[in-house]
């Protein structure tokens, strides 16, 4: 293996890179390696749950692995990368060693960095502005700080100093997006006094990055930023709602309007999409949703797979009854949620690839019996192996007449959409869908109960 500096020529003609490493608890047998959402290959793990995979024709930049979970690699021609992580922990126990480890090492130390930032952020932005942008001006400074130091040290291209330093300002600009709505709701008032020079930031944005398109940064900016764009084309006529079909609307236009770039902007109008009809309780507003996105987006596989998503999730639509699945309970019985659902019910799922949550879901869900005895609370496992699932319920003590696992849990999953452990639906005695897509720690949950027992 040659190490190649990004000064020095490039020995012996080498334009690839090897990827490797161990996963602890692994959820499949396998990682999936893409590149600006196109799959570069699938990976297999051996018996030791590790991989090595060579990249042949390396393009400079961010790549993505998956693993139930998806998270970010920088590689280079010459890179020998190898990974370590723990899936119970996937962000935070990630590490690299090996050539490129220092880059990659640095890069998974500002996300984690910024996931803990966006937890402890939230009193700034009920500062007065000037002193909320001194923070995070402050903050910036500290950063950039680090990553001159870190130039300084270990020399790397101008294209990862690109990556790095767009990691900082778009983190940056997101928070500025944030700052006007959030600091309202603190206040009550639609009108903050913004300086005249508030949004210069947006002058700065780059709509068609190819190098930032795959990374999580960037792409999280470009939703939020979208959204604030849609927002000032009908702000004097509705509030703001992510979930409605304006809004939607004015935002699938606003993309297709400044993203020239095609894999970004299909990908885009995706993500925006997908939300809104996962989301949706209107048949109506989902076809003109549906229709709109399929006029917009030039990729053929998305559009097959939308269309899919829409059909379930008519089949979903309140009032609606919810599908029979074959689910089986503690002791081994095939059961129907007919069977099962004799009163109000909300149910909830959970995966054993996923321990805090798990966790925190049971405890939510006991918490909420308590308060709302009128309902049931039903628990349904995502996974396929019926040990690990029984396991887990002897271990932690739960309510073995209320946990049920799927029949066909791929089925199942893309019956009732689950794209989110933290899905739960509310269904009414008769099996017929209250909600179809709502979350036991969403400050509204509470209110949809106690809506339904005052109905």
């Amino acid at each position: 293996m040659i190490a190649i500096s990004c000064g020095s020529e490039k020995k012996d003609n080498v334009t690839g890179a090897w990827f490797g490493g161990e996963i602890i608890n692994p959820n499949t047998n396998h990682i999936i390696l893409t590149k600006n959402e196109k799959v570069v290959d699938t990976i297999p793990l051996d018996e030791n749950n590790r991989f090595l995979y060579y990249v042949e024709n390396v393009e400079k930049g961010i790549y993505n692995f998956i693993h139930n979970e998806y998270q970010m690699v920088y590689l280079e021609p010459g890179d020998s990368l190898m990974l370590r992580l723990n899936t119970i922990e996937f962000d935070e126990s990630l590490a690299f060693t090996g050539i490129g480890s220092e880059r990659n090492n640095f890069l998974i130390n500002m996300f984690n960095y910024n996931e803990g930032e966006n937890q402890r952020i939230r009193p700034f932005y009920q500062l007065p502005v000037d002193e909320f942008l001194k923070s995070l001006d402050s903050m910036s400074k500290v950063r950039f700080d680090n990553l001159k130091r870190f130039i300084k040290r270990y020399k790397p291209c101008k294209s990862f100093h690109e990556v790095a330093e767009a990691n900082i300002m778009y983190d940056k600009y997101t928070k500025m997006e944030f700052y006007p709505f959030i600091n309202s709701t603190y206040n009550e008032t639609e009108n903050i006094n913004l300086p005249h020079n508030y949004y210069d930031f947006r002058k700065k944005v780059d709509y068609n990055s190819k190098a930032l398109q795959s990374y999580y940064t960037y792409y999280r900016f470009l939703l939020w930023h979208f959204d604030y764009l849609a927002f000032d084309n009908y702000k004097n006529e509705f509030s703001f709602n992510r979930e409605s079909l304006p809004h939607l609307t004015y935002k699938l236009k606003t993309i297709d309007s400044l993203v020239s770039l095609e894999s970004l902007k299909n990908s885009l109008l995706r993500t925006t999409t997908r939300r809104y009809i996962i989301n949706c309780k209107n048949p109506e507003d989902e076809k003109k949703a549906l229709e709109l996105y399929l006029s917009l987006t030039t990729d053929e596989d998305h559009k097959e797979e939308m269309r899919k998503i829409a059909e379930a999730s008519l089949k979903l639509m309140p009032g609606e009854k919810l599908p029979n699945l074959t689910i089986f309970n503690f002791n081994g019985d095939r059961v129907s949620f007919e069977q099962i659902i004799k009163r109000p019910t909300v149910i909830y799922f959970w995966s054993v690839n996923s321990l805090n949550h798990l966790r925190n879901v049971h405890s939510k869900a006991d918490e909420l019996k308590v308060k709302y005895p009128e309902f049931d609370f039903i628990a349904i496992n995502t996974n396929a192996d019926k040990d690990t699932w029984k396991q887990i319920i002897n271990r932690h003590g739960f309510n073995k007449d209320k946990e049920f696992r799927f029949h066909d849990p791929s089925k199942a999953m893309e019956h009732l959409i689950i794209n989110t452990v933290n899905k739960a639906m509310i269904i009414d005695k008769n099996a017929k869908i209250i909600d179809n897509h709502t979350n036991l720690f969403s400050i509204q949950f509470e209110e949809q109960l106690l809506g339904i027992l005052n109905q």
